[in-house]
């Protein structure tokens, strides 16, 4: 069981992909056709979603006119950009920790259920992001 109502994933590699997945999310929860009809819809929502930016590699990409401005919902935006941590209101350097405590943090930073299906999900992210510092 996942602590979040819903889940969203969007390709924030471009404003184009970001606007289209946004904007089909939009179309398919009937709020409308826009990516600012996306955003404003959460922003709305009282429940606890999560929003994944993914791939937000593009240092010159603005990512703010796509979060919703709440104090409500969570959002995560996997990068290999250090320049992301702009959006973060804290980070933390994980590429000197043991992949156990990575993960670890990675399951309490995101207030994850430990399951079975959720833990190896966890390790693979883990695992991934340490292969991608070397």
């Amino acid at each position: 069981m996942s602590r979040f109502s819903d889940i969203f994933y969007v390709d924030a590699s471009t404003k184009e992909t970001i606007s289209a997945d946004l904007g089909n999310t939009a179309l398919s929860q009937g709020i409308g056709e826009s990516e600012n009809a996306t955003i404003d819809w959460l922003a709305r929502r009282r429940t606890e979603w999560l929003l994944v930016l993914d791939n937000a590699d593009d240092p010159t990409l603005n990512l703010r006119p796509y979060l919703p401005r709440c104090s409500h919902g969570n959002i995560l935006i996997t990068s290999r950009s250090r320049d992301t941590c702009v959006y973060a209101p804290q980070s933390c350097q994980v590429s000197d920790m043991r992949p156990e405590d990575a993960r670890d943090l990675l399951f309490k930073t995101a207030r994850l259920e430990h399951t079975n299906n959720i833990e190896a999900l966890a390790t693979t992210i883990v695992k991934v992001y340490l292969f991608l510092l070397v």
